[in-house]
């Protein structure tokens, strides 16, 4: 557990005691204070804030909503403790604003990993988060977008190329999609073109692949202008394709294309991880279902552990042929995170698209989902006008608690 700092309002003293004991053992330094004011007032100094007892005439969940109304302390995590298991009480204190709740009596080692979890998602946020400029999450608008999912079938395509479609009609002959689903990407057959050459030809090509010019001769073309650099023909040239390559990939493409998005498909492996860490932003599609959520859940603990990527990732709650299976709250409670943006759900066009081979923002450009694709393409290359912060670098105040699916590693 990394070293943290906790502030504790706590006026049970068998309590305050069980909190500093079970923390302390770990290495982190609990401060009790009984006063709620003078806890809004230190609380910017601590890796996290601990609610649990008040005075009478001060209501625990009415301290959570003063903190979180506190723009400095946006990135403090708060874990509020319930006086009974009660779900309302539950409720009020995730409205408030809280990051985490627990209920009494609660086991010593779950209260650890449960700050473990907080403190560790808020030292990766406050190291990782891009630069603030006139109150702006990000300071310019970004070059390189991936999106991804550790599940198939979460929409990954056809968030990538309608995003792609976006960009392209914004940005005429300046952007470019790389499919890097290299076993069985489809990006091709979602926008309709027929590529002369794909990336495992590219791959046989040094001098192509690194100079800026020679490797657009690579992309097919869209009746729009949209560059495609297209997965291998079949699965086996994906073997052909190594780290060095893609590295090379998105330096060469990335100086002839003013945008480029990456459909990274869903297999994580080196090439993959290669391209979450270049990317400036990384969309991760969300499918509203248990095994889904569990699935995002563990590659977030894995890329908080292992780099900068969750702080650059916005989760999109996919309903594309599915609605009401899990409700948003659900979804960012198992998740631990927030959702930026939802698909509408639509039995019909997402299909209609994919079959026609014509982008949704293209083929339906007056729906609500074509609107919805645009503000998350606005949103992914952190364009002016963006609807919501991003990922990991928006503000605690927009968080839900994490805890459907355990301790986090």
């Amino acid at each position: 557990m990394p070293a943290s700092s906790i502030l504790l309002l706590e006026r049970d003293p068998a309590s305050a005691d069980l909190v500093r004991s079970a923390l302390s053992a770990s290495g982190s330094l609990v401060t009790l204070m009984e006063d709620a004011a003078a806890v809004i007032a230190a609380a910017a100094d601590h890796t996290l804030v601990i609610i649990d007892v008040t005075d009478p005439a001060t209501n625990a969940a009415d301290v959570c909503r003063d903190l979180r109304a506190q723009s400095a302390l946006a990135s403090i995590p708060i874990l509020c403790i319930c006086q009974t298991d009660d779900v309302e009480e539950r409720v009020r204190f995730l409205e408030a604003g809280a990051d985490d709740v627990m209920a009494k009596p609660f086991d010593a080692r779950e209260l650890e990993a449960r700050v473990e979890t907080l403190a560790l998602r808020f030292i990766t946020s406050r190291d990782l988060a891009p630069p603030v400029s006139n109150g702006s999450m990000v300071s310019r608008p970004r070059s390189l977008v991936a999106v991804y999912s550790p599940k198939g079938g979460a929409g990954t395509t056809t968030m990538a190329t309608n995003i792609a479609t976006v960009m392209a009609e914004r940005r005429p002959g300046r952007v470019a999609i790389i499919d890097l689903d290299l076993q069985f990407g489809q990006v091709a057959t979602h926008l309709n073109v027929r590529p002369r050459r794909t990336l495992a030809d590219l791959a046989r090509d040094d001098e192509s692949r690194r100079d800026a010019e020679l490797v657009r001769s690579y992309a097919a073309l869209t009746k729009y202008g949209l560059a495609v650099f297209a997965a291998p023909s079949a699965p086996d040239l994906a073997e052909t394709i190594s780290v060095g390559h893609v590295e090379e990939f998105l330096t060469s493409i990335c100086a002839a294309y003013e945008s480029v998005i990456v459909d990274a498909g869903s297999y994580l492996d080196e090439r993959s991880l290669t391209v979450l860490d270049r990317a400036e932003g990384v969309v991760i599609p969300i499918y509203p279902e248990i095994a889904a959520l569990k699935t995002v859940h563990v590659l977030i603990d894995y890329l908080s552990a292992a780099g900068s990527v969750v702080a650059k990732t916005s989760f999109i709650l996919n309903n594309v042929f599915a609605r009401e299976i899990l409700k948003l709250r659900d979804v960012e409670s198992g998740l631990g995170a927030k959702i930026a943006l939802d698909l509408p759900y639509d039995p019909f066009l997402y299909q209609k698209a994919v079959n026609e081979g014509i982008p949704l923002v293209r083929g339906a450009a007056r729906t609500a989902i074509a609107d919805r694709f645009a503000q998350i393409a606005s949103l992914a290359f952190a364009e002016q006008g963006a609807p919501v912060l991003v990922g990991a670098a928006a503000s605690v105040e927009e968080r839900k608690q994490s805890g459907l699916f355990g301790r986090r590693h």
